[in-house]
């Protein structure tokens, strides 16, 4: 048994499976979304299970990291409104540390302002109006972007770098290997970086 340091290499190619396992067992509860006709790079996002029944499910399309030089895209499915999870990432992304109550309120309100504008994006070829808040943080090395919901049940988070809203369309993914692959390839080439 393991109490401290650093996992070998094959017992972190074990984990990495065993969450691709629990991925690929629930990506069918909730409809997916990605760039329609995106041919670069792609991965997991954000995904979140409670009480083993997945809440939200994103896909990558691009490189965070490498946003300085190319777009990327996050589409998160959630199985409620949206809201709560755009509030949760907007709390995170400030990185601020919350010393007191009152700091935590001020963020929170902060978080939840309504969208000052609306903007339409093809999602299976059909125009939906979003709720779009146009200049954010994306989170730490993230840099800015936008934020974008579309309002329903199950509903849609966006979180875009690079792109403007009329050149984006959404279309349903229906293989999720693909993205499997690209998180193991990053997750690997991560840990091989550190070395040991």
């Amino acid at each position: 048994m393991r109490y401290g340091g650093r996992l070998n290499r094959i017992e972190f190619t074990a984990l990495i499976d065993q969450q691709a396992g629990r991925v690929r067992a629930s990506a069918a509860t909730l409809p997916l979304y990605g760039p329609a006709r995106w041919s670069g790079g792609c991965r997991l996002g954000e995904w979140g299970w409670e009480d083993d029944r997945l809440v939200h499910a994103g896909l990558l399309f691009g490189d965070p990291v490498d946003s300085l030089r190319a777009p990327w895209v996050e589409v998160i499915t959630t199985a409620g409104p949206p809201m709560p999870q755009l509030i949760d990432l907007r709390m995170a992304a400030t990185g601020q540390p919350r010393a007191d109550r009152r700091a935590v309120e001020r963020a929170l309100r902060a978080a939840s302002t309504p969208a000052p504008e609306r903007v339409t994006i093809s999602v299976d070829g059909v125009p939906r109006e979003f709720s779009r808040w146009p200049d954010e943080p994306l989170g730490d090395s993230l840099g800015r972007g936008w934020l974008a919901i579309l309002d329903e049940v199950p509903g849609l988070l966006l979180r875009v770098s690079g792109l403007d809203p009329a050149g984006l369309a959404l279309a349903r993914v229906g293989d999720i290997e693909p993205h499997l692959k690209g998180t193991r390839a990053h997750l690997l080439a991560g840990y091989d970086a550190v070395g040991t």
